[in-house]
C-alpha cells in the first residue's frame, strides 16, 4: 500500500511539474522569432564579441607592423645622419621589416580562423537545437505511448484480468515517460541559451526554428590527397610556423656578420628549433586531416545502416497497418510502429547533421574557409 500511494504521489508531482513547463516552454518558443541559419551566422558576425575581438587583434597587428616599420625608419635616419647605429638599432634595421610583413600577413589569417571557428560554433549549436526538438517530441510520444498503456491496465485490473501490480508498472512507466519529457524540455532551453550565446544575444531570449527541419546543403566529395595539400597552404599553425623558422633564419643570418662564435651557435640552434617546430605543426595537421577523412567514411557506412533501419521500420509500420485493417491488429500496434519509425527517421537525420558538422571541420582541418 505504501508502495502504491508513492508511486501515485511522483506521479502527480511529475504530471504538475511537466505541466507547468511545457506551459511555460510554449509561451516562450510562441513570442520567439524564427531565424534560418543564414541569418543566424550573420547575427553572430555581427554581434558575438569574438567576432569583434578578431577584428580588434587584426587592427592591433597592422598598427604593430605600421609602429615597426616607423621605428625602422627612424634607426635607418640616425644611421644616415651620425654614420652610426648601437647593436640593437642595426638589429632592428635588418629584422624590423620582415617582422612587420609577418605581422601584417598573419594579422588577416588569424581574423579569418577565429571567424571559421565561430561560424562552426553557431552551426553546431543551430543544429543541436534542432536535435532537442526532435527528442522532446520523441519523448512527448512515449508518454503518449505509457499512458495509453496505464489506460489498458487500469481497463484490465477493472475486468479482473490482471493484477493490481500491472496498474502499478504503468504508473511508474508513465511517471518514467513524464521524467524523460521533463529532461529533454530542459535540453531545449539549454540548446537555445547555447545558440543565443553564439549569436551575441541574452541566453533567455525567444527564439524559434523555422518548422521541417534544417536542409542539408550539397557536401563536395572528400579528397584525401588535395586535403593533405591543403595543411600547408591553408592552416594557420603551419603557416605560423613556417614564417618563425623564415625569421630565426633571418636572425641566424644577420648573426654571422656581428655574433660571437656562442651567440652563432644560439642562432643555429634556435632556427633548428623552429625547423623541428614546423616539422611537427605538419605533421600533427596532417595526422588530423587523416584521422577525420577516414572517420567521416566511417560515418558514411553508418548512414548506409541507418537508412536499412529506416526501411525495415517503415515496412514494419506499413503491416501493422494491413494488420489492423485486417482486424488481427490494434490501434496501439499501428501507433508503436508509426513511433519506431519517427524514431529511425531522426536518428537517420541526426546522423547526417554529424556528417555535415564533420565535413564543415575538415574545410577547416584542410586550410579552407566556412564563409
Amino acid at each position: 500500500m505504501r508502495v502504491k500511494h508513492l508511486l501515485a504521489k511522483n506521479v502527480r508531482i511529475v504530471t504538475v511539474v511537466v505541466a507547468m513547463l511545457l506551459v511555460v516552454g510554449s509561451v516562450v518558443l510562441a513570442a520567439g522569432e524564427e531565424i534560418l541559419l543564414k541569418q543566424a551566422i550573420e547575427s553572430a558576425l555581427r554581434d558575438n564579441p569574438a567576432a569583434r575581438l578578431a577584428e580588434v587583434r587584426a587592427d592591433r597587428a597592422r598598427v604593430g607592423a605600421e609602429q615597426l616599420r616607423q621605428r625602422v625608419d627612424g634607426a635607418v635616419y640616425t644611421l644616415i645622419t651620425t654614420g652610426i647605429l648601437p647593436p640593437e638599432q642595426m638589429s632592428l634595421v635588418y629584422m624590423g621589416p620582415v617582422q612587420a610583413e609577418q605581422l601584417e600577413n598573419l594579422a588577416p589569417r588569424r581574423k579569418q580562423a577565429e571567424r571559421n571557428l565561430l561560424m562552426l560554433e553557431v552551426r553546431r549549436n543551430y543544429l543541436e537545437l534542432y536535435r532537442s526538438f526532435d527528442r522532446l517530441k520523441l519523448a512527448g510520444q512515449a508518454e503518449r505511448r505509457a499512458r495509453e498503456q496505464q489506460r489498458l491496465a487500469e481497463v484490465a485490473f477493472r475486468a479482473g484480468t490482471v493484477a493490481r501490480s500491472d496498474t502499478l508498472t504503468a504508473q511508474a512507466s508513465v511517471a518514467a515517460a513524464q521524467a524523460r519529457v521533463f529532461a529533454a524540455e530542459s535540453e531545449v532551453q539549454v540548446a537555445r541559451a547555447a545558440l543565443n550565446k553564439s549569436l551575441g544575444r541574452s541566453l533567455t531570449a525567444a527564439i524559434e526554428l523555422p518548422p521541417g527541419g534544417f536542409s542539408l546543403p550539397e557536401q563536395e566529395t572528400l579528397d584525401l590527397d588535395k586535403g593533405l595539400a591543403g595543411v600547408e597552404a591553408g592552416r594557420l599553425e603551419v603557416i605560423s610556423a613556417r614564417e618563425t623558422l623564415r625569421l630565426k633564419e633571418r636572425e641566424l643570418e644577420y648573426g654571422r656578420h656581428i655574433l660571437d662564435d656562442a651567440g652563432q651557435r644560439e642562432a643555429v640552434l634556435a632556427a633548428e628549433e623552429a625547423r623541428l617546430q614546423l616539422r611537427m605543426a605538419a605533421e600533427a595537421a596532417r595526422l588530423e586531416v587523416f584521422q577525420l577523412y577516414h572517420r567521416l567514411a566511417g560515418l558514411e557506412k553508418q548512414l548506409n545502416a541507418l537508412e536499412q533501419g529506416v526501411g525495415a521500420a517503415s515496412d514494419a509500420h506499413r503491416l501493422a497497418i494491413l494488420r489492423y485493417q485486417a482486424g488481427v491488429g490494434t490501434q496501439f500496434e499501428v501507433t508503436a510502429a508509426e513511433d519506431a519509425l519517427a524514431e529511425r527517421e531522426l536518428d537517420l537525420l541526426h546522423a547526417r547533421y554529424e556528417g555535415y558538422l564533420g565535413y564543415l571541420s575538415w574545410r577547416l582541418a584542410t586550410g579552407q574557409s566556412l564563409e
